[in-house]
């Protein structure tokens, strides 16, 4: 008997059911992220969390037979269909077929059969069904779904899963995020900037894409000269205005990085892989991108998916985050990802129209305040997936991948990394955009105070404001005798009143 699965005990007279008993019955090597046991005993509810295991009372218990906790997976647990796929490939043709056709009208046989032949491309030697009513294969009630389906008439199945065969995101549908889709944020962003002047809000725009710009770079821990923050930013502000495509994909990368010549501007010809390498230039790998044979297919496949989301309707954010993540999950350029995988979020935003016209989204502003957060979500995807991927090392201090690996990168469950976009957004609309615009109105109302009380050109006025906002409300001696000493201490005592009003 099991008494301990993917490195945790099983707990007390409890053993394993569904995907973690089909995983270990045909010793495959997959991540499981929730670990799932029966308990032989009664329990107080029919589910019990303890610890990674969530443990189903025993009145569910099934025969231990593959098909039979496939059933059990489909009826209990999430859907992961990068396991589901691997899974379904023990079958054999004749095996699935024969338990499917024993009652191929029953819900969970139609939704086997309909996943079958969906994830694996084979279709079974089954006769369509001829009548009968249409099932939703995921419940809206656990998952954020397709709401305008696709009717499969041969297995009565009405699809709604979010993505298409080659390339399908899992979005669960937790309290977390259905109150942030509940919020109408993007409803909220013109609340707040329905209050202020249009003159106001361009200079907001402007100095919050300058700002978005420069945390993009510090994200990734680099500090670039100022000019190109500003063309960065100015692409920022362009976002959402052409469709994405390779050749998209291509400019902008061409445009982030200036320099290409030690780097491949586009889809790159070697692997790649983010960790560090040792003294002896050996890599240490914390997670490897596509192969990059795979590259050209699969952002074909992730232009198709992009499209499909916008066709459907599905929310802005959730969009966004699927498209974004799922770049930078391939890692398809040399270097850039991560900036162009933050410019992915921009793009979709602006492109459903998300935020108004010449407005600009402060994405990365709010997760550089929240980056080990950020840096939590990516690393809690790919560091089960490590395990998948077979590689060695080169000469050149880089790696070679060894085993297909490609799916990889077509399933995932992104709804950790919606809920965390989502709470970056609401933190934006919330907290970023009004304190700018307070800040930025504050200024201004200074800046005309004090040109009633003394006469001086603009820029003077303004560097005086900053200079005594730096420093506690108060102008420091060294700022007067540096650059304002004909400047009375009761004007300054005067400017300083009107500063303290202001902010």
């Amino acid at each position: 008997m099991v008494i301990a699965f993917k490195n945790e005990i099983l707990p007390k007279s409890c053993k394993l059911i569904g995907y973690s008993w089909l995983i270990n019955n045909f010793d495959l090597n997959l991540p499981l992220r929730q670990l799932c046991c029966i308990s032989e005993k009664r329990l107080a509810s029919q589910i019990l969390r303890n610890g990674k295991w969530m443990i189903f009372d025993a009145q569910l218990m099934v025969e231990d037979m593959p098909y039979t906790h496939l059933e059990f997976a489909i009826k209990h647990e999430y859907l992961d269909l990068l396991v589901l796929k691997r899974v379904l490939a023990m079958f054999t043709i004749e095996d699935i077929s024969q338990n499917i056709s024993a009652n191929p009208k029953r819900i969970l046989s139609k939704k086997i059969w309909f996943l079958y032949e969906f994830l694996l491309k084979i279709e079974l030697p089954i006769q369509d069904l001829s009548a009968g009513k249409y099932d939703d294969l995921l419940d809206e009630k656990k998952y954020i779904v397709n709401q305008k389906h696709i009717k499969s008439k041969r297995h009565k199945i009405n699809n709604n899963l979010l993505g298409t065969q080659n390339f399908c995101p899992i979005i669960k549908r937790t309290k977390k995020l259905q109150s942030f889709i509940d919020a109408n944020l993007s409803n909220e962003i013109s609340k707040v900037i329905g209050r202020v002047s249009k003159a106001l809000i361009r200079r907001v725009a402007s100095f919050l894409l300058l700002s978005d710009s420069k945390a993009s770079f510090e994200i990734e821990g680099e500090r670039p000269p100022k000019n190109r923050i500003e063309n960065w930013g100015k692409i920022i502000n362009e976002a959402g205005k052409t469709p994405l495509s390779i050749d998209e994909i291509k400019r902008l990368h061409a445009i982030l990085l200036e320099d290409s010549r030690f780097i491949k501007i586009g889809l790159r010809d070697d692997e790649v892989f983010l960790g560090d390498r040792d003294r002896e230039n050996y890599p240490i790998p914390e997670f490897i991108g596509a192969k990059s044979k795979d590259l050209n297919t699969l952002i074909q496949d992730w232009i198709e998916l992009e499209t499909k989301l916008s066709d459907i309707d599905i929310d802005p954010i959730l969009q966004a985050v699927i498209i974004a993540f799922s770049f930078v999950y391939i890692h398809p350029l040399e270097d850039g990802n991560g900036r162009i995988h933050r410019y992915l979020i921009h793009h979709v935003l602006a492109n459903r129209d998300f935020y108004p016209k010449g407005m600009i989204f402060p994405i990365s502003n709010v997760i550089l305040d929240e980056i080990e957060k950020y840096r939590d979500i990516l690393v809690s995807h790919t560091e089960p997936l490590m395990s998948l991927i077979e590689y060695k090392a080169t000469n050149s201090g880089n790696v070679i991948v060894l085993n297909d690996t490609d799916d990889l990168y077509r399933y995932y469950d992104c709804t950790k990394s919606c809920e965390f976009i989502y709470q970056c957004v609401e933190k934006t609309i919330k907290e970023t955009l009004p304190d700018e615009l307070k800040y930025l109105s504050a200024f201004d109302n200074s800046y005309e105070a004090i040109n009633e009380i003394i006469q001086m050109p603009d820029n003077k006025i303004k560097s005086l404001i900053t200079f005594i906002l730096q420093n506690d409300k108060k102008l420091s001696k060294i700022k007067k005798e540096k650059y304002y000493p004909l400047l009375t201490d009761e004007e300054i005592q005067s400017i300083e009143e009107v500063i303290r009003e202001n902010f």
